[in-house]
């Protein structure tokens, strides 16, 4: 990658971030996933050979961005997965009581 495929791709990237935490705000999990996908590929591309010194300077910005916005990204996944995690219990709570219902009330 040359020094601008490299700031490009940096700017991709917090792109893509930004893209993530508005998805993840508007609970569109689906698309969080697929683009955290694009994000590791990008992310990869980037970082497998040394960032030029002429690039350096806006790879390093879009890497402090990004940074600042993960950890919102990172509390929205989790409140999801354990709202998630709730939801599966109350249903197996749900199964248990209708089968003890179904079995005492004959």
């Amino acid at each position: 990658m040359t020094a601008d495929d490299k700031k490009q791709a940096a700017r991709r990237l917090l792109g893509l971030t930004e893209q993530m935490l508005r998805a993840a705000r508007q609970g569109e999990w689906a698309t969080v996933t697929e683009l955290e996908v694009q994000r590791r590929e990008l992310s990869q591309q980037l970082f497998a050979e040394p960032v030029p010194a002429e690039a350096s300077e806006v790879v390093n910005h879009c890497i402090r961005e990004l940074l600042a916005l993960d950890p919102e990204l990172i509390q929205l996944a989790e409140a999801a997965r354990d709202e998630a995690g709730e939801a599966v219990r109350r249903t197996q709570t749900g199964k248990v009581a209708l089968s003890a219902y179904r079995r005492y009330s004959r």
